[in-house]
C-alpha cells in the first residue's frame, strides 16, 4: 500500500504543525495553563487533539491510497460429453450408462480440486451439462460447433485442456480436424463406441429439391451403402401414399458396397408431398432404422410472371433476375422503362428499379400505379423521391439534398409478415451496405420493416427492406441500391447464393400474394427439422387493411394420430407469433381462429416435422478422428477404462498452471471507513476525558 498526493511532501509537516499549534493553544495557553487539568491529563488531551486535527488537515490534501492486489485463476478444464444416440447403438451401451458414467463422475470430482472444471454436452447443439440431462438422445453430432463455441467463450482465458468424450462420429458441420490448427490448449479424447464394421445396409444420402412444380418431373439421387452383405440382392423402392413409384433390385457385389441411383418422380399432386425411400432388410443387420429415409417436397401449382423495369442498366437488375430465375415458379422479364409496352395486369409482380426516375415521367400505364398489381420498389440515386411520395404506397422519403447513406442491414425481431430463419438473418446482417437515400422516412401505420438501417455505428431504425399494404395491393421497398453486392457476398461466404435467393424469393412471394378482403392469415413453414422449434406467425387486418392484434388468436395443432393441442398466440408489435416448441416427427394440421367485430375468422394449413436420424447412418466409431484431434493439439487418446488417468496426465504438464493477475487500485483516503472511525474515537476520547475531569 502506498500513499499518493498531488502536494509536496513537506505539506505533511504543515498538517502536523497545524495539529500541534491547535492543541498547544487549547491546552497550554489561557486558562488551561493555570492548572485546570493535571499535567498528565493536559498532555493526554493535547495528544488526542493533535492527532485528530493533523489527520483532518492531511485529509484536506485529498491523498490517494495505491494498492496492488493479486488474484489467482485456476486453469480451466472443459469436459465435453457426446450425448448423441450413436453411443447407445453399440454392444457396450450398458457399460456407458453404468460403470463408465460413475468413473467419469469420480474423475471430474478429482479434477475440481485443482482446476476450474466446466461441463458441456454436444450433439445436435452445444449446451452446458447439468444434472438431469437426458444422455445419448441427440439425433446428430456436430463436433466443430463445440470447438467453435469453446473458442468464442474462452478466448483470452486460462484454458488448460479440453477432455472430449465420444465415438468420433460427426454428421453435421465442418470436419473438426480443420479447427485444431493453432489451438493453444491440448485435447484429450476418450474413445467410446465400437469400431467394428457390422452387417448393415443403409440409405446413406438422399439429394433432392425441396420445391417441385405441378405436372413436372423432379430428380431424387439416392446413395445406398451395404457392409458385409456380399452376394445378397435386395429391392430399392420409392413410395408415395402407399403406392410404389420406383422399384429396382440391387445386388451387393462387395462387402463394402456403395451405389448411387437417379430416380425421376412425377409431381402430379400439388401441396406438401411425402416420399419414402427404402431398401429391403437382410437377416442379421445391425440396425434396420437406417434402411429407409423420408423426404418432403412442396409441389407448387402454377407459374408467375415478373417484370423488372429499370430506369437505366444496373447490376442490381441482373442480380435480382438471376435469383428469381433460379426458382422455376417465376417467369422473369427485364427491360428499361422506355421499352415497357405491356399492361401491368399482364404480370403477377412488378419490380421498379430507380423509378419514378428523375427528369422522366412514368408511362401512362404505370401512372398512377394500377390497383391490385403488387410492386417492389428499389430506391436509389436516380429515384425522384417527390414523385415516389405522390404514389402513396405506404412509405414517403422527404429530402432536400441529394445525399446517400451507406446503410448496413439490421434484422427487426418484431417482423411478423413472413418467416426468415435466424441463421439467414444473421448472415444478411454481415452483407455490404446499400446506398440509401438520405432524408426523413415516413412509413404508414401498417408498414413493417424486415431490416432497418445502421449508418456507421448508429442503428437509425429507418426502413431498409420494408412492406406495406394499401387496400388490397401489397408493396415492398428496398431502400437503397447495390443489392448485387449482397449476392456476391453470399457466394463468397457460403459458396452458394442460397441466402440471397431465399431473401429475394420471400420478398417476391409475400408481395405477389393476392389478398382477400377477409384478411386473417397464418403462416407456418412447410417443413421443420426434427429438434427445431415450431414457430408460426399470424396477421389480422381491420376494415382499412391495417394490421391489428387486439383480439386473441387460438390455434389447434393435430398430429397424424388425431391428438390435438391448443395454443394462444403471443402478440408482437402489431401481429401475432407462436413458439410451439419442439414437436415429434410427423405431419401436423392446424386451424387458427379469432373473432373480430363479431365475425368469426379462421385459417387452416399443415406442415411436417421431418425425422432425420443421422446417428443411424454410420454405426462404426471413428477413433482415428479422435486420435488426430489429440495428436494435432499435443493431447492423448484414452480408452473409457482409462479416464481415471486424466488427473495425473494433466498434472504432468508444465503448461497447465494457475495464472496470477496483479491489479492496481487507487482509493481516496477519505473514503476509508476505518479512518473516519479513528477520527471519531480520537475526538470522542478527548471529549469524554474533558467531561470526566470537570470540563463543562
Amino acid at each position: 500500500m502506498q500513499l499518493i498526493s498531488d502536494f509536496p511532501w513537506y505539506f505533511i509537516f504543515l498538517c502536523l504543525l497545524a495539529g500541534a499549534a491547535y492543541s498547544a493553544i487549547l491546552y497550554f495557553y489561557g486558562r488551561n495553563r493555570d492548572g485546570m487539568f493535571s499535567k498528565p491529563t493536559r498532555w493526554g488531551l493535547a495528544v488526542l487533539r493533535f492527532a485528530g486535527i493533523s489527520i483532518i488537515a492531511f485529509l484536506l490534501l485529498a491523498p490517494l491510497v495505491k494498492r496492488t492486489l493479486q488474484q489467482q485463476e485456476k486453469p480451466i478444464v472443459i469436459v465435453a460429453q457426446d450425448y448423441s444416440q450413436s453411443i447407445l447403438l453399440c454392444k457396450d451401451s450398458a457399460f456407458y450408462k453404468g460403470e463408465y458414467a460413475q468413473n467419469l463422475a469420480k474423475t471430474i470430482e478429482q479434477l475440481k480440486k485443482d482446476y476450474d472444471v466446466q461441463l458441456y454436452a454436444y450433439g445436435s447443439e452445444v449446451r452446458n451439462s447439468k444434472d438431469g440431462d437426458t444422455m445419448y438422445q441427440d439425433p446428430s453430432t456436430d463436433i466443430a460447433s463445440l470447438l467453435s463455441e469453446i473458442q468464442m467463450r474462452y478466448d483470452s482465458r486460462n484454458l488448460g485442456a479440453l477432455i472430449l468424450t465420444g465415438d468420433g462420429i460427426f454428421n453435421q458441420g465442418l470436419n473438426p480436424v480443420s479447427l485444431t490448427e493453432g489451438l493453444p490448449y491440448p485435447i484429450y479424447t476418450v474413445a467410446m463406441g465400437d469400431t467394428s464394421v457390422r452387417r448393415d445396409a443403409l440409405i446413406a444420402n438422399v439429394r433432392f429439391n425441396r420445391i417441385a412444380y405441378l405436372n413436372n418431373q423432379f430428380p431424387i439421387e439416392i446413395t445406398l451403402n451395404a457392409n458385409r452383405l456380399k452376394g445378397e440382392s435386395k429391392t430399392l423402392s420409392v413410395l408415395h401414399n402407399g403406392k410404389t413409384l420406383f422399384s429396382k433390385s440391387v445386388s451387393y457385389s462387395s462387402n463394402d458396397f456403395s451405389h448411387t441411383e437417379q430416380v425421376l418422380i412425377d409431381a402430379d399432386q400439388a401441396g406438401l408431398q411425402t416420399y419414402t425411400i427404402q431398401i429391403a432388410a437382410s437377416d442379421g443387420e445391425a440396425s434396420i432404422r437406417n434402411n429407409s429415409r423420408t423426404i418432403n417436397v412442396e409441389v407448387i401449382d402454377g407459374h408467375q410472371k415478373v417484370a423488372i423495369i429499370a430506369a437505366a442498366p444496373h447490376p442490381d437488375v441482373a442480380a435480382i433476375r438471376q435469383s428469381l430465375e433460379d426458382n422455376q415458379n417465376y417467369e422473369v422479364s427485364s427491360m428499361l422503362i422506355g421499352d415497357f409496352k405491356d399492361k401491368p395486369s399482364d404480370y403477377d409482380l412488378l419490380i421498379l428499379h430507380n423509378l419514378p426516375q428523375k427528369g422522366s415521367n412514368l408511362p401512362s400505364s404505370l401512372n398512377p400505379l394500377p390497383q391490385g398489381t403488387p410492386v417492389i420498389f428499389v430506391l436509389g440515386s436516380q429515384t425522384d423521391l417527390a414523385r415516389f411520395n405522390s404514389l402513396h404506397t405506404g412509405l414517403e422519403i422527404h429530402s432536400r439534398i441529394n445525399q446517400f447513406n451507406e446503410s448496413t442491414p439490421v434484422s427487426n425481431g418484431g417482423f411478423a409478415l413472413f418467416t426468415l430463419d435466424d441463421e439467414k438473418r444473421s448472415q444478411i446482417e454481415h452483407f455490404p451496405p446499400l446506398s440509401a437515400p438520405f432524408g426523413d422516412y415516413k412509413p404508414s401505420g401498417n408498414t413493417q420493416s424486415l431490416f432497418t438501417a445502421r449508418v456507421g455505428t448508429v442503428q437509425s431504425g429507418l426502413p431498409l427492406i420494408a412492406f406495406s399494404q394499401q387496400q388490397a395491393t401489397r408493396y415492398a421497398f428496398i431502400c437503397g441500391e447495390g443489392i448485387w453486392r449482397w449476392r456476391m457476398a453470399d457466394f463468397g461466404a457460403n459458396q452458394s447464393h442460397e441466402t440471397f435467393n431465399t431473401l429475394l424469393t420471400k420478398i417476391a412471394v409475400y408481395t405477389s400474394t393476392r389478398m382477400d378482403k377477409d384478411q386473417f392469415h397464418v403462416e407456418a413453414k412447410n417443413i421443420y427439422r426434427m429438434g427445431e422449434s415450431v414457430t408460426i406467425e399470424a396477421s389480422l387486418y381491420n376494415d382499412n387493411y391495417e394490421l391489428i392484434n387486439t383480439p386473441e388468436v387460438e390455434i389447434t395443432l393435430s398430429n397424424h394420430d388425431g391428438k390435438a393441442n391448443s395454443y394462444l398466440f403471443n402478440r408482437t408489435t402489431n401481429a401475432y407469433s407462436l413458439n410451439a416448441g419442439v414437436l415429434d416427427p410427423g405431419r401436423y394440421s392446424y386451424t387458427a381462429k379469432t373473432t373480430f367485430n363479431g365475425t368469426a375468422l379462421s385459417s387452416s394449413g399443415s406442415f411436417v416435422v421431418e425425422e432425420l436420424n443421422l446417428e443411424d447412418i454410420s454405426l462404426a466409431a471413428n477413433h482415428a478422428l479422435l486420435n488426430t484431434l489429440a495428436q494435432n493439439t499435443g493431447g492423448a487418446l484414452l480408452m473409457p477404462q482409462q479416464v481415471a488417468q486424466l488427473p495425473e496426465l494433466l498434472k504432468a504438464r508444465e503448461d497447465i498452471k494457475p495464472i496470477v493477475f496483479s491489479q492496481t487500485r487507487y482509493t481516496e483516503l477519505l473514503n476509508l471507513p476505518w479512518l473516519f472511525i479513528l477520527i471519531v474515537l480520537l475526538l470522542g476520547a478527548e471529549w469524554v476525558l474533558r467531561k470526566y475531569n470537570g470540563e463543562l
